[in-house]
């Protein structure tokens, strides 16, 4: 027996169920386990029969129905984790998608409206006010919706890819 482990956990009881399924006090058992006192033979005899069975069920390795029922329980969950993740990954794509759209749009109307402005001076003309405003509005949503916000989405949907992988491999 390993140091510090007792009968009662090596058969995952505790002390006091053990005593009861083999009809001694706590006391005698837990002598028992510290080697000052022997157990009566009446005892002996279902505790080296759980033993054996332990001994067996170990060289088994998984095939009790508890086993298989924590198996299914196991994949059960990691299947709903894995659902769970392919929802977030579709969600963080439409919404990168969106972000990047957003970003492209805003960024190619700041760009046409410095043109324009440009164009507007070069012919001594001074910029329009409809140019302006919707410089600021481009200017306003790039800020809001800059390279940062898409960075953070892409960032978050290589964790969750790098989490789907993680759950594959303990499905096998």
């Amino acid at each position: 027996m390993q140091k510090g482990k007792t009968i009662s956990k090596l058969l995952g009881l505790k002390q006091v169920e053990l005593a009861m399924l083999l009809k001694v006090s706590k006391g005698q058992l837990a002598m028992y386990e510290t080697f000052k006192r022997n157990l009566p033979i009446s005892a002996l005899l279902p505790l080296a029969e759980m033993l054996r069975f332990m001994k067996e069920e170990s060289l088994k390795s998984g095939s009790s129905e508890v086993m298989q029922f924590q198996a299914a329980q196991k994949k059960k969950v990691l299947a709903h984790l894995l659902k769970e993740n392919q929802f977030k990954q579709k969600l963080l794509e439409r919404k990168l998608e969106r972000a990047e759209r957003k970003y492209q749009a805003n960024k190619t109307a700041l760009q046409l409206m410095q043109f324009l402005e440009k164009e507007a001076t070069k012919k001594g003309d001074s910029p329009n006010n409809l140019v302006k405003v919707i410089e600021r509005r481009a200017a306003n949503e790039l800020e809001k919706n800059n390279w940062d916000v898409v960075a953070k989405l892409q960032i978050q949907k290589e964790v969750l890819v790098a989490e789907a992988e993680i759950l594959l491999k303990f499905m096998v």
